[in-house]
């Protein structure tokens, strides 16, 4: 599937979405929404395991918004849009693919927000982040304002988005705000297919509870936050995938996970 603001490339365990829009800083346009939106929609329906987000070009994982489409809408209409692309984010952040974002380049704004939507993050040693919305007048619409929090913390979250400052690539990956920095002189593209096939090898079921697990922990061990691993475990415990990860363990061959 192409358009000419994006392209999905088809891989065995699901796609590649790369905004096509170098020139442009691959900032975000309603068809890219849309896309992106389709590309989910095929690769759930199919059961796939993976999805990676990129943008073209090594200057930009995506700048934000365009602003420029905003030109000329009134502002219900502006308010729709920015809904939908936060709905679609929230989306893929609960999303049961394993999504890896390869910031190949400065990640601003909305663009910062996709990447944050993904799973897991991987980026370029000269990437740089940023949610400088209050320089405009703004805050983040993307849904940025409750991914980031989750990801550094209430304290990091507010100094970042209140100063509008721009991240490295190294303080990104010390606060957890991305999980792995790139190698020099590999693409980007590369290692963020190796670090999602990393991941989704194993077993399905086993990585959706862990994801459910942790999104119900907080900063401190909680009774509710036990709750759900107690559940979790519980539901798992005599699961096809457990049965053979352990089988496969004891017989000293690979597991062959998601068959039963």
């Amino acid at each position: 599937m192409t358009n000419e603001d994006f392209s999905i490339e088809p891989i065995p365990e699901g796609a590649v979405f790369r905004i096509e829009r170098p020139a442009k800083l691959n900032a975000i346009t309603r068809p890219v929404l849309l896309g992106l939106a389709a590309c989910l929609d095929e690769l759930e329906a199919r059961g796939a395991r993976l999805l990676v987000v990129t943008g073209a070009g090594e200057r930009a994982f995506c700048a934000g918004t365009d602003l420029g489409e905003l030109k000329g809408l009134d502002a219900e209409t502006r308010l729709t849009k920015t809904a939908m692309a936060r709905d679609l984010l929230v989306r893929l952040s609960r999303s049961p693919l394993v999504s890896v974002a390869a910031i190949n380049g400065l990640a601003f704004g909305g663009g910062l927000e996709l990447a944050m939507a993904c799973t897991l993050r991987i980026a370029a040693p000269h990437a740089t982040m940023s949610l400088p919305e209050v320089k405009l007048g703004l805050l983040p619409a993307y849904a940025g304002t409750q991914f980031l929090p989750a990801i550094v913390g209430k304290a990091r979250a507010l100094e970042i988005m209140m100063t509008g400052r721009v991240l490295s690539s190294d303080e990104a990956l010390a606060i957890g705000l991305v999980h792995r920095l790139a190698e020099h002189g590999a693409p980007v593209l590369d290692q963020a297919l190796a670090f999602g096939r990393e991941v989704v090898r194993w077993s399905p079921g086993a990585l959706a509870w862990i994801r459910r697990c942790v999104d119900a922990a907080g900063p401190e061990v909680t009774d509710a936050g036990l709750a759900v691993e107690d559940a979790a475990v519980r539901a798992n415990f005599n699961s096809a995938d457990a049965r053979e990860g352990i089988a496969a363990f004891l017989e000293k061959r690979e597991p062959r996970f998601g068959k039963g």
